[in-house]
């Protein structure tokens, strides 16, 4: 995958509710009502996917678990690769008791059904365009800031079950030098379970999600006005990026 291509999602989003974001879009809400639905969702979600599928049947295991002790009741930026449809439930199982807002492309809040779960789940859109991730900027250095933990897919787009890293955009990388934070990276490894030697079904899996040890921006912004070192952001995201890497290929017994 050549830098600057993004390669075609593989589960695309019809796009069906083209959405103006404006400038008073609230991206990162906060409000009781939201907290209290958002909640109500994200638990019915965690019982049944998390617990219910992921658990025991895929019996999802979390390694790594002490790197985010140094973290507790602070803020920060989490990575991921994008390689399942529920993912985002895999990853909040990852940061358990705490929870995290997730980043996501515009067009899946424009699809029929699922903009309504992105939103009732804690996501956010990243608005379309070449100066999208700086509308985001303030809301996510604030979050951040805050105490919250805010989740973003550096391959963008979704490729179910792929065991690779192929383009890694650096928006993440970017906003954190922005926030003055560390990037925390994840990664969710999947191999096929099965009965007599013979595969059960595609979906039906072992899975593992590796934690890896925060990522400090090596120049972060210190006050208001000053530029990104945007060697600092390539830094940060090529760490995080071959740590991924490594980490699937000792999985997989590629090393």
């Amino acid at each position: 995958m050549t830098k600057g291509k993004v390669r075609e999602q593989q589960v695309p989003m019809e796009v069906v509710y083209p959405m103006n974001i404006p400038p008073d879009y609230v991206f990162i809400r906060t409000d009781l009502w939201y907290k209290i639905y958002s909640s109500l969702t994200y638990a019915v979600f965690a019982l049944f996917l998390g617990v219910g599928f992921f658990n025991i049947v895929c019996r999802h295991r979390i390694e790594g678990k002490k790197n985010l002790k140094s973290l507790k009741k602070k803020g920060f930026i989490t990575v991921a690769n994008h390689c399942h449809i529920f993912d985002t439930v895999l990853t909040g199982l990852a940061l358990r008791p705490r929870s995290a807002w997730y980043a996501s492309v515009q067009r899946n809040f424009e699809a029929p059904y699922y903009r309504k779960m992105f939103r009732m789940l804690k996501g956010f859109p990243i608005p379309d365009g070449l100066f999208g991730i700086k509308q985001i900027i303030k809301p996510v250095s604030e979050a951040v800031n805050d105490g919250k933990i805010v989740h973003f897919f550096p391959e963008a787009e979704l490729w179910h079950l792929y065991q690779g890293i192929d383009y890694f955009q650096r928006g993440a990388f970017y906003l954190a030098h922005h926030a003055n934070c560390p990037v925390l990276p994840m990664v969710h490894l999947f191999k096929p379970r099965t009965f007599f030697g013979k595969q059960i079904s595609k979906n039906i899996l072992t899975i593992k999600t590796v934690i890896g040890e925060p990522i400090y921006p090596s120049n972060p912004i210190t006050k208001q006005g000053d530029s990104v070192d945007l060697k600092s952001v390539q830094k940060m995201a090529d760490t995080a990026k071959e740590w991924m890497k490594h980490e699937m290929e000792k999985y997989h017994g590629k090393l």
